[in-house]
Formats: structure tokens, sequence, C-alpha cells
């Protein structure tokens, strides 16, 4: 099984505070700087041997090592601002790595927070051909899955009407629905989707199953653990920005359970309903 997603030291620093004229004075002097040595320049925290030089940054990832072979569904857990979010927009390449390298081979389509993938002043139908042609798929590839799309979306009725006035449950039934159907090599998903009620839910569920056994790739972020275990056989847990675990979902759970104190009989339990509802997930 060759690789569709290889990460390699990867890290992601953000500086902290907001632009002021305090802030533009330190952008001149690192720039200024730059001029001295050209490891210290605007928008570089690190200096050559890879420390940080600036007082006001913040590590959202650090130093993550990880491959992702194809057709496997990973999971990604960790307390919110672990940088799970932050490792998904890497990969989506919304949003480039400080340091590292991050290789991907095959069409990724992704869905993170409610607002992006779509233009808000353009209709639904206009977003899907958009998305497609972004994906690199041509009009009559896009046609030809517009129905599915729209059926599985339940948007038949909104679909000439610009998505800014759609509720958050329209606009994240959509762009799932664009996301899994057209074809991506990889689908990632945070998790927004536990902004759709319950059936809908259920459906995505069923669909992201479909994905898995036709050989999709699936990295999936859920603060469910029942969700997680249901789906992915692996998972990784990041605390801090760091990848502390990285094996079997059920150990990577449990870890996550023994670092924030939850009861494991909990787990426990998890596991026997697992072994009831889950298999159809993990065939």
């Amino acid at each position: 099984m060759s690789d569709a997603i290889s990460i390699e030291n990867v890290s992601k620093i953000y500086r902290l505070g907001e632009i002021n004229r305090s802030q533009f004075f330190g952008d001149i002097g690192r720039w200024l700087r730059r001029k001295v040595g050209p490891h210290q320049g605007f928008g570089n925290p690190m200096d050559e041997d890879g420390k940080v030089v600036e007082p006001d940054i913040f590590w959202a990832l650090k130093d993550i090592n990880l491959t992702i072979g194809q057709g496997e569904t990973l999971a990604i857990i960790g307390a919110n601002g672990a940088g799970k979010s932050t490792l998904l927009k890497i990969i989506s390449r919304i949003t480039a790595p400080t340091k590292g390298v991050v290789r991907i081979r095959g069409r990724v389509g992704s869905l993170l927070e409610v607002g992006t993938g779509f233009h808000q002043d353009l209709t639904g139908r206009d977003n899907v051909f958009l998305n497609g042609a972004i994906l690199g798929m041509n009009r009559s590839e896009v046609k030809a899955k517009f129905d599915d799309i729209v059926g599985f979306a339940g948007v038949e009725k909104f679909i000439d009407t610009p998505v800014k006035h759609y509720s958050s449950g329209m606009y994240v039934r959509l762009a799932f629905s664009v996301a899994s159907y057209l074809e991506p090599e990889i689908l990632i998903v945070d998790e927004v989707l536990s902004v759709g009620d319950q059936k809908f839910q259920d459906k995505c569920m069923m669909r992201i199953n479909e994905l898995i056994k036709d050989g999709r790739t699936l990295i999936f972020v859920s603060h469910g653990a029942e969700t997680v275990a249901k789906i992915c056989r692996r998972a990784i847990y990041l605390k801090e920005g760091k990848l502390v675990y990285d094996g079997d979902a059920m150990s990577a759970i449990e870890e996550y359970y023994v670092d924030h104190f939850i009861d494991l009989k909990n787990l426990q339990a998890l596991e026997k309903n697992i072994e009831v509802f889950g298999k159809s997930f993990q065939e």
C-alpha cells in the first residue's frame, strides 16, 4: 500500500497579538535584522537551528511526522487547541507549514468549518460547479454528479439561491455532499458534521462507509469517541501541538481518557457498543 499523505517534520507557528503600532515597529525590526542574518527576517521567527527567537509566538504544531496509506481511515483526536484543525488546514493546503514538508497523492475533498469552500454570493448550483473546477473536473463530469449531490443534500428548492441565505444546516449538507460526491481520493472531515441534525448525520456516516469500502482515504476529526471508534481503525492523539500517540483507535481514545481523567468504564461500554454496531465500518 503506497502513501496517500506523507508529513515530515511539520511545525506551524502563529504570532500572538493584534496588528498595532508596537507590532508594526517590531515587524520593521525583523525586516532590518534580515539584512544581517537571513534566518531572522519577517515571518520567520526561528534561527538557523530551528530555535525560537521571537517572544510573541505560539506553536500550533511542533515536529509532526506522519504517513497515511491509500485507503486508510485515520482519526485525529485531542482537546480544543491541540492542533487538529491546523493540521487539517495544512493537509488541505489552506495554510502552509512554517517548517516541514507535506506530500499528497490524490485529489483532496475537505469539509472543515462552516464557511470554507463556497463563495457566499454565488448560488448553490454555481458553487457545485466551482468546486468541481477547483478539483480539476470538467463541466460534464460535475454535471453527471449534480443530481446526486443536490438530492443527497436535500436542497433542491434552494439550489439557485445564493448560499449566503442558507441556514448553517443547509450549508453543511451541501458542502458535505459536494466534498463526498466529486470523487476525492482523500476526504477530510472536521467536527463540522455536528451542525447537521441526527438524520443527516446518519446519512453522512453511511456515505462515509461507502467511500471507505470504495478504497478512499479518510481523515476524520470528532470529539465523539463512539463515532471515531466506529469509523477508524487507526487514530493519532495530538496534545499541545505534539503527536503523542499513533496507533490503534481504541488505544488512542484510552490515552485521551487517561489524560483527561475520564472514567475508563466509559471506554469499556464503548468497546461493547462498537463490537455490536461498528463492524460494518471496519470490515
